[in-house]
């Protein structure tokens, strides 16, 4: 649900921004008319091959979820992405995307969400249709379970890295509709009873591009 509302505000951001990126013409690296060449974009899906590590064993989503009432899909959501050409087709910035699932295993509620804060290089080959994508930086794990009334989370942040590949397709001048797959990968620095050692997720997103 946080990554959901986190997606329609930077929605609206990327809006502000891609307008003021055509209207302001600042920045170090720009077009012929003098406009910043940016990419600024967000996408929404599905999670699959999502699992983590811990105290030498291998636990899925599905394990967490085994026989679980009231279980959400495996919701991913490509938060924002934003970077600033430091050539044609070559983009760098930052990207955050989150993978969350929920549900209530023997009556008590359960969610599990490994979110990602990239900086993050965006490779267009051709400068249009496929892109290339890899970032590396912060990757988190909350797992929240409420037992009785009683809340336990169980958090652990460390390195994250992506690798992504996708396709814009142009609708019109800077906009372009997208499809997005990426792999992620967290290392937590070793794991004990409520700290897992490592994560990994892979995701399918459909979104918005604005490429200039």
């Amino acid at each position: 649900m946080r990554i959901a509302v986190l997606f329609v505000a930077a929605g609206f951001a990327a809006c502000a921004v891609a307008a003021e990126a055509q209207t302001g013409g600042e920045g170090s690296t720009s077009t012929a008319e003098g406009t910043t060449r940016v990419i600024i974009g967000g996408g929404l899906g599905g999670g699959f091959g999502a699992k983590f590590k811990k105290n030498g064993q291998t636990v899925t989503f599905d394990d967490v979820f085994n026989g679980a009432g009231d279980k959400t899909p495996l919701v991913a959501v490509n938060v924002a992405t934003f970077g600033i050409a430091l050539k044609p087709g070559f983009y760098v910035g930052l990207d955050l995307s989150g993978m969350a699932q929920s549900g209530k295993v023997a009556g008590n509620s359960t969610s599990v969400q490994v979110t990602n804060y990239l900086a993050a290089v965006t490779w267009f080959p051709w400068e249009t249709g496929l892109y290339l994508r890899g970032g590396a930086g912060l990757g988190t794990f909350v797992q929240v379970t409420n037992v009785n009334g009683s809340q336990t989370t169980d958090h652990a942040s460390g390195l994250g890295v992506m690798v992504g590949l996708g396709y814009a397709l142009r609708l019109s001048g800077a906009h372009h509709l997208t499809l997005t797959a990426e792999q992620t990968w967290q290392s937590y620095g070793g794991s004990s009873a409520t700290k897992p050692d490592s994560s990994q997720v892979a995701s399918v997103f459909v979104g918005y591009l604005y490429k200039n």
